[in-house]
């Protein structure tokens, strides 16, 4: 959703209701000034009533702000809407794999992001970010992207510039702007060795941290046409033994205490062994 537009359309609602009252505050004293020249007490019973009325049309013309407000921010986000079907059709995520994937990496991450205390405002960025992170596939040979084997070194070196294709492809974007800096740094790690731009610890936007361990997880609790899905104890190791270099240790820990809170396995083991792996993780520090 364009808040911009919603903040911009905010303030003018609050400056013509001020213009309003000082206007109708203006006149009311204008008259009671009049007034008192006659009688005193009509003044004051006749500045009463303009007051009165002066109240009763701010509120009334508050009230029609308020719906203009309601269906302008209605329209950008059925926009916004529109642009992501547009884009994820374009990525081929109609695809059943591509769908579910998504919306997985999307929800842990969001979960992950809450536990860490993140601003609402900011969990849906992370959320929209998520579902666009392929964006920059689009700029690549779809040879490449389909090839069931492995990849040459050229192959692999077009297609590591994904993010970057994504994040220049977001950027010129005004509604999805503020998702750019998140897809570009998607595939950075911790200890520096990532892509595109081989950013290190906190170098690395938290939105990305958080990201980065969500979808590698879902990634390996998944089936995909080369390989079986891994069992979540397993994958859950894997993230605790890449704490500190591919993952960023804080995400980590916040990651196994939603594990321990049933948040993470939907079906998980009655004596998970998270509390004590938890003790295992790297410090930063």
């Amino acid at each position: 959703m364009n808040y911009i537009t919603e903040q911009s359309v905010s303030r003018k609602r609050r400056a013509s209701i001020v213009i309003f009252l000082v206007a109708a505050l203006a006149a009311c004293s204008a008259l009671a000034a009049l007034t008192m020249l006659v009688n005193p007490v009509a003044a004051l019973v006749g500045g009463v009533v303009v007051l009165w009325v002066a109240l009763l049309n701010a509120l009334r013309h508050a009230r029609s702000e308020g719906k203009r407000l309601d269906a302008c921010v209605e329209t950008v986000k059925e926009k916004y809407d529109s642009i992501i079907g547009v884009l994820c059709g374009a990525l081929y995520l109609q695809d059943d794999i591509n769908v579910n994937h998504k919306s997985r990496v999307g929800r842990l991450a969001s979960t992950i992001a809450m536990e860490m205390g993140m601003r609402v405002d900011d969990v849906r960025l992370l959320q929209k970010a998520s579902i666009l992170a392929d964006i920059g596939k689009i700029e690549i040979a779809q040879g490449i992207i389909s090839k069931p084997g492995a990849l040459s070194d050229e192959e692999w070196k077009e297609m590591k510039r994904y993010p970057e294709h994504g994040y220049h492809i977001l950027n010129g974007m005004p509604a999805l702007r503020d998702a750019a800096a998140i897809v570009l740094a998607q595939r950075e790690r911790f200890d520096g060795q990532g892509y595109p731009r081989g950013l290190k610890g906190e170098e690395i936007p938290l939105g990305a941290r958080i990201f980065a361990l969500a979808d590698a997880y879902c990634a390996m609790t998944s089936d995909r046409p080369h390989r079986k899905k891994m069992p979540h104890e397993m994958a859950l190791k894997e993230v605790l033994r890449n704490s500190l270099t591919q993952f960023d240790p804080e995400v980590v820990r916040a990651f196994v205490r939603c594990e321990e809170r049933g948040l993470i396995n939907e079906t998980p083991d009655a004596e998970s062994p998270a509390l004590v792996m938890a003790s295992r993780v790297p410090s930063a520090a």
